[in-house]
């Protein structure tokens, strides 16, 4: 896993993780819609650096080290990188 994130990268990671703990998984278009289609080049660089799994019916959701990273830093909604 590379646990190197740029700004906007983390920006996705917490949005993420805000919308599992509020219990509403998002979809590569929900992510876009909240954010900007802006965000939609960085969906694959976190796929493939192992913080986003996709889920089922499109669904994101945080790989498991990503959880404990987050869970590491004290507050999955706000990580300080």
């Amino acid at each position: 896993m590379d646990f190197t994130l740029t700004s906007a990268e983390e920006t996705v990671v917490r949005h993420v993780a805000s919308c599992l703990r509020a219990g509403t998984p998002p979809t590569d278009d929900d992510v876009a819609d909240a954010l900007g289609d802006e965000v939609r080049p960085l969906l694959q660089p976190l796929l493939d650096k192992g913080w986003l799994i996709v889920g089922e019916e499109r669904t994101l959701t945080l790989s498991t080290i990503a959880r404990a990273v987050l869970s590491d830093r004290g507050d999955a909604g706000e990580p300080q990188w």
